[in-house]
């Protein structure tokens, strides 16, 4: 029972007990629970963490493409507490960067340190440098203009799979073909003849999908890198033996003092599917040779080899893997282009070297005998003395023609 008396109330024992007993259960924070595997947060909170999550995954993804090494980044990502006192603490999971740019929330295998932004004794006056200078196109963060077939792929790496509350389970990634970052890929054909192109080049090339094709005209030499070092080796001793002309001339090849290091991010964009050459499905009037060149013409050290139209698609060849990737994205961000689907074509250097002709041996008929009559058997056996009679006919015919009647 309770009842009031001017400003104070007066309850019974056991109700204010109990308002007690819910005061304290409202006001008294939860105690933590070590054995729980998982933590509730409100949504804001959640929203707020995967945002930052993305936003270190793709700060880390551009600072190690632009050259900063791996330890330095680790460096830089810790405390100034832990970085002052010198002493190395067990470092949280990091975010490793997707396909799409963003931050995976789940643990993955981590890529070996110094896979990307290793740029020292680059070939062709460092092309991953000029791969990473920003251009007029430039892509946001995570390449948001990506194809759905990108976005698919990452999907798939990085969704995870049914499980208990808490676990940290993810889907085995697909493996993907490994590709040489350091090798001898790159080779020089020098003594071109004057006013050689880039379209010379790939129609001369063969035995191996390309990765740069870097033409100096002054010099009158081009330094060609291979995908694949065996892809290279073998075109080096074919050149060799059965000689290489361009433009109707002999031209040497020996290999390039600088060879051409494979970034990281280029070799799995090749391993996606991607190539020197770009082809878009189901082009209109508004995709012009001209027009597509002026699009693609503030593309550092881009050069479009070639455009074919062919069968409603459009065929565009490049000059390299890095500026072509750098070429569809900017495409992808173009309205000209929206709604278009735009892939990657294969390379026209990977097919087989052309065999020789080989020159058939016609057999020489053999030789025709001529024809004699057979000889009489019995001719010995003539007693006629025919040959004294012809001689004496003939005798007789040239006394008889100096007499007169």
């Amino acid at each position: 029972m309770s009842s009031s008396s001017g400003t104070a109330v007066t309850i019974d024992r056991d109700y204010f007990d109990t308002l007690v007993r819910r005061a304290q259960f409202n006001t008294e924070s939860p105690k933590a629970n070590g054995h729980l595997a998982s933590v509730v947060i409100s949504r804001a909170e959640y929203d707020n963490l995967v945002l930052l999550a993305r936003q270190y995954g793709n700060l880390r993804q551009n600072l190690l493409r632009g050259g900063v090494g791996a330890e330095t980044v680790d460096l830089l990502s810790q405390d100034d507490e832990t970085i002052q006192g010198g002493t190395k603490t067990a470092s949280p999971p990091k975010a490793d960067p997707n396909e799409d740019g963003g931050a995976r929330l789940y643990s993955s295998t981590p890529a070996p340190s110094g896979a990307y932004g290793q740029h020292k004794n680059t070939s062709h006056n460092s092309p991953h440098a000029r791969y990473h200078e920003r251009s007029a196109c430039a892509v946001g963060d995570g390449d948001a203009d990506e194809d759905e077939d990108d976005e698919n792929a990452a999907s798939e790496i990085d969704s995870p799979i049914e499980g208990p509350p808490g676990a940290n389970y993810a889907k085995p990634q697909g493996q993907r073909q490994q590709y040489e970052q350091r090798c001898a890929r790159t080779l020089q054909l020098s003594n071109l003849a004057d006013g050689t192109t880039h379209a010379d080049i790939v129609n001369a090339v063969r035995g191996g999908m390309l990765l740069d094709i870097f033409l100096r005209n002054h010099d009158r030499a081009v330094s060609v890198s291979f995908l694949n070092s065996e892809d290279a080796k073998k075109f080096y001793d074919h050149v060799r033996r059965h000689d290489l002309y361009i433009r109707n001339k002999r031209v040497e090849v020996k290999w390039n003092d600088r060879q051409f290091v494979l970034p990281g991010h280029v070799a799995n964009k090749i391993g996606m599917g991607a190539s020197r050459n770009l082809v878009i499905q189901g082009y209109d009037n508004r995709h012009t040779e001209d027009i597509i060149r002026e699009d693609l013409d503030h593309i550092h050290n881009l050069v479009v080899v070639k455009v074919e139209f062919i069968g409603g698609n459009c065929y565009i060849g490049l000059n390299s893997v890095h500026n072509a990737i750098s070429a569809r994205q900017c495409m992808l961000s173009r309205l000209r282009y929206k709604g278009k689907k735009i892939g990657y074509d294969v390379d026209e250097c990977a097919q087989p070297y052309p065999q020789p002709a080989l020159k058939v041996r016609k057999e020489a008929p053999p030789p025709k005998k001529a024809f004699t009559a057979v000889p009489n058997r019995f001719q010995l056996l003539n007693l006629d003395d025919g040959g004294d009679n012809d001689v004496a006919a003939a005798f007789q015919a040239k006394t008889a023609m100096g007499i007169t009647a």
